[in-house]
C-alpha cells in the first residue's frame, strides 16, 4: 500500500481541482512537526480526505465512521491512510487507545466533534468524547474549517466548479492540565472547540451556537513557539 498511495493521493487531488475552485493557501499554516488534535467541521464525505491529500507529506490520521469499511473500495483507502474505524454513536475503547497512540507517535489526529455530517453547512453541538482525548493527552489543538461544499450540487448543475475554501485557526490548548473533568465540563470544553471553529465561518452558519457568546474558559491560546 505504500508505494501506491502517492499515486492514489496524487489521483484525488486532481479530482478535487476538476470539480472545486479551491483555496488551500492557509494549509501552509499547519505545524510541520509534532502531535496535533486537528478539530473540524463535517459538511461533505470529501472534506476529510480533501485535507487529507493536500496536507502531505504532513499526514494525518481520522477517525471515520465504521461502515466505510462495509465497502470494499473505501475499506481499501480508509486503510491506506490508517484511519480509525469508530462508532459515531459510542467511541469505543479500541478506537479511544488509537487515538492516544496516534499523538503518542506525534502525528496529528483529525476529529469531527460533530460526530456526524451537517447537511446544511451549519455548526451542529459538538460531542464530548473529543474532550476527554483532549484532556488525556494534552497535545496542542488546531481548528481547521472547510467550507462551500454544501453548495455543490448548486454549481454542479451549472457545471461549474464548486468554490471550497479551508481556513486554519490559530492552536490553541487546555486550561486544565490534570485531574479529572466531570461530564458538563468536558462538554463545555467541546462547545469551546465549537466557537473556535464558529470564529472561522460566517456567523450565518454557526448553527447550534448561533447565540452563543464569544467566551473561552477552558481552553487558550498558544503563542506560535508553542507549536514549532
Amino acid at each position: 500500500m505504500k508505494k501506491i498511495e502517492p499515486l492514489v493521493n496524487a489521483i484525488f487531488r486532481l479530482g478535487f481541482r476538476m470539480f472545486f475552485r479551491l483555496d488551500i493557501k492557509t494549509l501552509g499554516q499547519v505545524p510541520a512537526s509534532g502531535p496535533m488534535l486537528l478539530v473540524a467541521n463535517h459538511v461533505s464525505t470529501l472534506d476529510g480526505p480533501m485535507l487529507y491529500v493536500f496536507l502531505q507529506p504532513r499526514r494525518i490520521i481520522a477517525l471515520a465512521k465504521k461502515q466505510l469499511w462495509d465497502h470494499k473500495f473505501t475499506g481499501w483507502v480508509m486503510d491506506m491512510w490508517r484511519s480509525i474505524p469508530v462508532d459515531r454513536e459510542n467511541m469505543g475503547r479500541e478506537s479511544m487507545d488509537q487515538c492516544f497512540e496516534v499523538l503518542d507517535r506525534g502525528e496529528i489526529l483529525a476529529i469531527a466533534p460533530e460526530g456526524t455530517r451537517s447537511i446544511d453547512g451549519n455548526l451542529q453541538q459538538g460531542k464530548a468524547g473529543v474532550a476527554f482525548i483532549a484532556h488525556k493527552k494534552q497535545a496542542p489543538l488546531l481548528p481547521v474549517v472547510t467550507l462551500g461544499f454544501e453548495k455543490f450540487s448548486h454549481y454542479f448543475k451549472r457545471f461549474r466548479r464548486t468554490p471550497i475554501t479551508i481556513v486554519v485557526g490559530k492552536p490553541f490548548t487546555l486550561v486544565q492540565k490534570g485531574g479529572r473533568i466531570d461530564a458538563n465540563t468536558r462538554q463545555e470544553i467541546v462547545d469551546e472547540m465549537m466557537m473556535r471553529l464558529a470564529q472561522l465561518m460566517p456567523r450565518s452558519q454557526w448553527g447550534f451556537y448561533k447565540d452563543r457568546e464569544i467566551t473561552f474558559r477552558h481552553t487558550a491560546d498558544l503563542s506560535p513557539e508553542s507549536t514549532s
